[in-house]
This record gives structure tokens, C-alpha cells and sequence, in this order.
């Protein structure tokens, strides 16, 4: 099947006038849009819409979370319009007529649809049936591994008609990779290494529960034994919350102890396409702080597979069930005696707690002992490094998106 662009462009996204480079007062499409790149790469078939013979697929590739795209927000400056009511007409008649499908690629977030403030199911319901589209005819990729049974769930509490498909699409395993990727786990440096740290947390970007993470590391003691990055800290009550902590003591914590830098200043730039090889070669453990922890979104992006892919054991501060659902994709999670059921507890703050006992058990534990499980661990450890370089799961990905759009055509 192929799937059909605005034109052949390599990094030209469907719809590119509205993206940050268009003309628009929102940015709604990401700009230099690899779907296309990696389409060709994987092997799939593209053709520009004017070429349309067969039926196909006509890619999104939009900007945030669903609230921006979705026509929920009401702040002032914020986008008011679904991104289908967008679409240009002459799309829309090739939609209507079954010549395309309309898969909105908005894998690479992961933040839920429904919330006390706004309801992304219902608007894109409301958005297809405004714009006249056929039902089935929108497919939406998610970062979010429950975003489909999530929304099966919202069909059965609302008794909405089933208009739209949902789809967890994974594009982060190997977003990251270079000409420079190690050929061995960077833990065998490691405990070689008598000036090891017994752990790394890379924290560059703030989030309430890495606030909350960063303070228990001076309360426990133990941000001294490991290489610790937090480039922004904002005053949060979110994160004083999760830290279960006094407000007042919390920001006294923080402000005398952040920011800290260990490999630059990462406020400007993404550091998803980057890793510095360094940081696994001097540390003992991972400590992954993952985009998602006190919302129901399961959602691993590349923090996490980067100690897998370079060859780390990993303590994960993530969403509960995040643990479980590496374990569905095919990596194990049996680092170092470590008990994974930590990442099971639905609770925040006891997950937190949890979380954090975990790594205080770890570095506690004499350096002996810390390298016989690592050493009893290294099945697990080159399993995942393996893993990490013969799967391909955006790949997978896309081609369930066009084998579910094909089904959809012959129904």
C-alpha cells in the first residue's frame, strides 16, 4: 500500500503550512518530518497525492500532545481547531471517496486524551462528523501503549459511535543511533572503573516528579554517588507533593543544590538524538526518569532505551506498568536483584518511595557485592543490548498502520 504527500520532498511534511515555517498562527505539524525518510527506508511505497491511482495512506505528522492538535484548548493563543478540519478540501474529497486514509502520526507523545478539562475522543468524534468523513477513515498513532484500550473504554462509557481508530506506534528505540554506537555494554568499562559512581540520573528537562526525584537524593544522601544532571528547577507543587515533603523545605533543598550540570547545558537543544557514552562508562546503574509518572500514560521513549541500547542495568521512575510493558515488547527487566514490582504500584507517591528505596538499597550495597550482580546480571544486560540493534519496532509500527489502513479500504 502506499501512503501519499503533498509532495516528494524528503523532509516536507502533508500539510506544511501549518507547521513553525508555514504561514499560521499555530504550529500544529512538525517541521522536517522523517515519516516520509523513513518510509522509503523501511521500504514502503510513496507517491504525491496528485499521483493518487491506488488507494493509501495521507500522514500527519502533527506537533504535541492530543489537547494542541485536537481542538479542546481555550487559552488565550492557543489553537481552537481539530487538525481534520484543517485538512484541505480537495483531501477531503479523496477521503470521502476511500482513496486515502488519514493516520494522524502523533507517536512521539504520549499524554492522555481525556481529562477533567478536556475530552480528545469527543472532539476528533465531532471533528470527523463535521467534516463529513467516512467512519474508519482516521487513524491516529500514540505514544501511549493504552491509548487503544483506553479509548475502547471511552466507547463503552460514552456509547459514542466507533469513528476512528487508535494505535500505539513506537519511534524512539533507535532515534539515537549513530556510526559511534558501542559493539559491547558499556558496563563492562564500568567495573573496571575504580572511580566509578555507583549510579547516573540525567535530568535535563524539569518535570514535578524529577523535582521530586532530585530532592530525595540530598534527603537520602546520596546525590554524591552518582553523576547527576537537573538543568531547570521550578518551584512546583506538584513535586512537592510527589516528594512528600514541606513546601519549605523542599525549595530550600533545591535551591541550594541546583542547578547541575555533568555534560553541558542541555536548555536549548534536544538531547533525544544524543547520548554521551561517558556518563554509562562511569556508573554503575541508570536512574531513568521517564517523560510520563503521574498520569495513566505508559509511554517509553528513548531516556530508557538508551541504557538498554548502550548496555546499563536500569532503576526506571516511570508510569506504573512501564516495566511490564518493556517486558511485552521483549526486554527482560531481572537487573541486579533489583525487585521490578516497584514500577507496579499504582499509587504515586508510594511508587516514588518505592522507586527511590530501590536505588538507596543499591548504593548502599557494598562494591563487592554491586559487581557480583552486575556480573550475574550480564545475561540480562546483552540481551537487551542485542535486542536494542535487531529490532526495528518503528517499522513494525508503520507497517501495522498500513496493514490495519489496507483492511479498512477492503471492508
Amino acid at each position: 500500500m502506499k501512503s501519499y504527500f503533498d509532495n516528494l520532498n524528503t523532509y516536507d511534511s502533508n500539510m506544511i503550512h501549518l507547521t513553525s515555517d508555514g504561514d499560521n498562527s499555530f504550529w500544529l505539524v512538525s517541521p522536517g518530518s522523517i515519516i516520509k525518510k523513513r518510509l522509503l527506508e523501511y521500504g514502503f511505497k510513496i507517491d504525491a497525492v496528485s499521483n493518487i491511482d491506488t488507494p493509501g495512506c495521507y500522514f500527519i505528522d502533527v506537533n504535541a500532545d492530543p489537547q494542541w492538535w485536537a481542538g479542546v484548548l481555550t487559552d488565550t493563543g492557543a489553537p481552537t481547531q481539530h487538525i481534520l478540519e484543517l485538512i484541505p478540501d480537495h483531501i477531503k474529497v479523496l477521503v470521502r471517496k476511500k482513496l486515502l486514509r488519514i493516520v494522524i502520526a502523533g507517536d512521539k507523545e504520549g499524554g492522555v486524551f481525556v481529562t477533567d478539562s478536556f475530552d480528545c475522543y469527543r472532539s476528533t468524534t465531532d471533528a470527523i462528523i463535521r467534516s463529513s468523513l467516512p467512519s474508519g477513515s482516521v487513524l491516529i498513532l500514540h505514544g501511549n501503549m493504552k491509548a487503544e484500550s483506553q479509548y475502547k473504554q471511552w466507547l463503552e462509557k460514552t456509547k459514542q459511535p466507533e469513528l476512528f481508530e487508535v494505535m500505539y506506534s513506537n519511534t524512539f528505540l533507535k532515534v539515537f543511533f549513530d556510526a559511534n554506537i558501542p559493539d559491547e555494554p558499556a558496563i563492562l568499562q564500568s567495573i573496571d572503573n575504580k572511580n566509578v559512581k555507583d549510579y547516573n540520573s540525567l535530568n535535563r528537562v524539569f518535570r514535578p516528579h524529577r523535582g521530586a526525584h532530585l530532592y530525595k537524593l540530598v534527603k537520602d544522601n546520596i546525590l554524591k554517588n552518582g553523576l547527576v544532571s537537573a538543568n531547570e528547577i521550578f518551584r512546583d507543587n506538584t513535586a512537592v507533593y510527589l516528594s512528600n515533603a514541606l513546601s519549605d523545605d523542599y525549595y530550600s533543598v533545591m535551591d541550594s543544590n541546583y542547578p547541575k550540570f555533568i555534560d553541558g547545558n542541555w536548555a536549548n537543544e534536544n538531547a533525544g538524538p544524543q547520548y554521551n557514552i561517558d556518563i554509562y562508562k562511569n556508573s554503575l546503574l541508570s536512574f531513568i526518569t521517564e517523560t510520563k509518572f503521574n498520569e495513566p500514560s505508559v509511554f517509553p521513549t528513548e531516556k530508557i532505551y538508551k541504557p538498554l541500547a548502550l548496555g546499563h542495568p536500569v532503576i526506571l521512575l516511570a508510569a506504573a506498568g512501564t516495566l511490564a510493558a518493556l517486558r511485552k515488547m521483549g526486554f527482560k527487566t531481572d537487573w541486579c536483584g533489583i525487585d521490578p514490582s516497584y514500577n507496579d504500584i499504582e499509587d504515586d507517591i508510594e511508587r516514588m518511595q518505592a522507586t527511590h528505596n530501590e536505588l538507596l538499597k543499591w548504593v548502599n550495597l557494598p562494591m563487592e557485592e554491586k559487581l557480583d550482580r552486575i556480573n550475574n546480571s550480564m545475561p540480562t544486560i546483552e540481551h537487551n543490548f542485542n535486542l536494542s540493534r535487531t529490532s526495528n519496532f518503528h517499522r513494525a509500527s508503520l507497517a501495522e498502520a498500513l496493514n490495519r489502513s489496507e483492511r479498512y479500504f477492503n471492508d
